[in-house]
């Protein structure tokens, strides 16, 4: 028996292998955990250069899966203007003016995070609100969802778009006001004539900002991420700081396919990466180690989100105007690009929000299955803010996997949110719907959708425990309640985005031969009384957050 690199003891070991869901000790040899059981075994894989750590009898998980997230997108946000939990455009204007005056050095002021519930009960986004507090610099202000920005005058003129632009975008908008002029609300495809002219970050900032995003992920115990985002570009950055030793967790990169993206560049992808792609790597003779990054798969948008009337929806939005929303792509190159990513036996994940863009989707994958040949695909279906029933099962049947975000709900749950209003009632029932989507049979994994809001996966898990019905009804009500479980969210959280990876036989579980990613929590939240658990979980934090059996965070003393 050769001796453990690490040794945890005096634990709470939630398993998650449903044979033997608790232990209280574990040996790590390497980057792989070799044994786990009772603590009087412990001492038996202890030798001179074994490090020991007593757990306090805190609870231990497998380490925590992110399933939607944008790390690069999330660091380069975390110099801007965080905007998350201003509840006022007064708010607004104040911290513009603090920010301004604290960066006097900065050609464009950027932030992000504006809620849409600013304007519930006055009107839209304007640049002249702006205006008030900076008109001599351009401002960029995205919305927390990331679809949205709303710019002052400064920034149209420097786009050339302040009388509008010469063709608006396909998908998105510029904005414009009765005067004829842009009110400053950009959206989708129309930020781009801003954004594109912000300056880029040095390389040296990029990296710090990667740096303190890491630090982040650490401490709350997240130790995988499935990007939602990728290119060369961001792959070259993850490359460099794996080689450096510096990549603290494991991360799943997608090529992003946008409109008009050629198929030869879904080829140049995978002929590129061909040394982390996960087909490869899982068709090894012998396991090796695996990567910190590792791709094969693709990123698609089926369409925007409800509060801008950007998700593609069958029926239109509940406020009288007729529209539904439009897809992201033509539908011909949208069915193409998924059924060439599919022949090339990539994992293909698809934001779709409304219900439209679901069933474009499902059809997408019907269409690639019938094509290529069915094979375990495990294509995702991003969001699912709105669903038809009938498209539920059709899920199942396909087993199109559905990939969630709790706090979204939130957004949902907000009765100064236009969510509820553009959905309408009709549609509630059917809004997030993730009890149904688990009674069905779907898999279900969970992720924040970092930065549109906080990383903290307890605030998720706090969110699916005690979300309000749609209605607003009471719990001896009718109207379906999509709260979700511990153990549930547990899972979502660990083996089931294992799974949702292909990595099921690797990570999401604590038994012998499972990389040694596991979190030491400072709260055991199976020890709780109910009301406890929904007041206080958000406040849950690592207390050692390990790694391919390397500490990476540690407040335990």
């Amino acid at each position: 028996m050769p001796h453990a690199s690490l040794v945890l003891r005096n634990a709470r070991i939630y398993t998650q292998v449903r044979t033997d869901p608790w232990a209280e000790a574990l040996a790590i040899v390497g980057d792989r955990i070799a044994w786990v059981g009772p603590d009087m075994g412990a001492a038996d894989w202890v030798g001179p250069n074994t490090q020991v750590i007593d757990a306090g009898r805190r609870l231990v998980l497998p380490g925590l899966i992110d399933s939607h997230f944008h790390l690069l997108m999330g660091a380069r946000a975390l110099r801007d203007l965080q905007l998350d939990d201003a509840r006022t455009v007064d708010e607004v204007q104040a911290r513009l003016r603090a920010f301004a005056d604290a960066h006097p050095e900065r050609e464009w002021l950027t932030g992000r995070g504006w809620q849409h519930s600013l304007f519930a009960r006055d009107g839209r986004p304007h640049r002249a609100v702006l205006d008030a507090v900076v008109a001599d610099r351009p401002v960029c202000l995205v919305a927390s969802d990331g679809h949205s920005a709303w710019v002052n005058t400064a920034a149209l003129e420097r786009a050339g778009i302040l009388n509008g632009p010469a063709h608006q975008p396909s998908f998105g908008a510029v904005m414009m006001g009765e005067d004829g002029l842009a009110t400053g609300e950009l959206r989708e495809a129309g930020m781009d004539f801003v954004r594109r002219l912000i300056p880029p970050l040095t390389r040296a900032e990029e990296d710090e900002l990667l740096r303190r995003a890491l630090r982040a992920c650490a401490e709350y115990g997240i130790t995988s991420v499935h990007n939602m985002d990728g290119d060369a570009q961001s792959l070259a950055i993850y490359r460099d700081f794996a080689a450096r030793g510096e990549l603290t967790l494991r991360i799943y990169v997608p090529l992003t396919i946008e409109p008009g993206t050629p198929e030869a560049a879904i080829e140049s992808w995978v002929d590129e990466t061909k040394d982390i792609h996960r087909a490869a790597l899982d068709a090894r003779a012998e396991p090796g180690e695996i990567p910190f990054i590792r791709t094969g798969c693709v990123k698609l948008f089926a369409d925007g989100v409800i509060e801008s009337k950007t998700a593609w929806m069958l029926e239109p939005y509940d406020d009288g105007s007729g529209e539904r929303g439009r897809p992201n792509f033509d539908p011909d190159e949208f069915k193409r690009l998924i059924t060439k990513a599919d022949a090339l036996k990539l994992q293909i994940f698809v934001h779709a929000i409304g219900d439209a863009a679901v069933r474009a989707a499902l059809d997408a994958f019907e269409l690639a299955r019938k094509l290529n040949q069915p094979r375990d695909s495990r294509h995702r279906l991003e969001h699912i803010e709105v669903l038809d029933p009938v498209d539920l099962t059709r899920m199942k049947r396909k087993r199109v996997l559905a990939s969630v975000q709790p706090l979204h709900a939130a957004f949902g749950s907000d009765p100064d949110n236009p969510w509820r209003r553009l959905v309408g009632p009709k549609r509630w029932a059917w809004g997030f719907p993730w009890r149904a989507i688990l009674n069905a049979g779907v898999p279900m994994a969970f992720g924040s959708d970092w930065p549109v809001v906080t990383m903290n996966p307890f605030e998720g898990m706090r969110a699916a425990l005690t979300r309000p019905k749609l209605d607003f009804s009471d719990a001896r009500s009718h109207f379906p309640d999509h709260r979700l479980t511990l153990e549930e969210l547990i899972a979502g959280y660990t083996f089931d985005g294992a799974f949702f990876e292909f990595q099921e036989r690797d990570k999401g579980r604590i038994k012998p031969g499972m990389l040694a990613d596991l979190v030491v929590l400072d709260t055991d939240l199976f020890n709780l009384p109910r009301a406890d658990l929904e007041a206080s979980i958000a406040n849950t934090r690592s207390a050692l957050t390990i790694v391919g059996g390397r500490i990476v965070h540690r407040a335990l003393a």
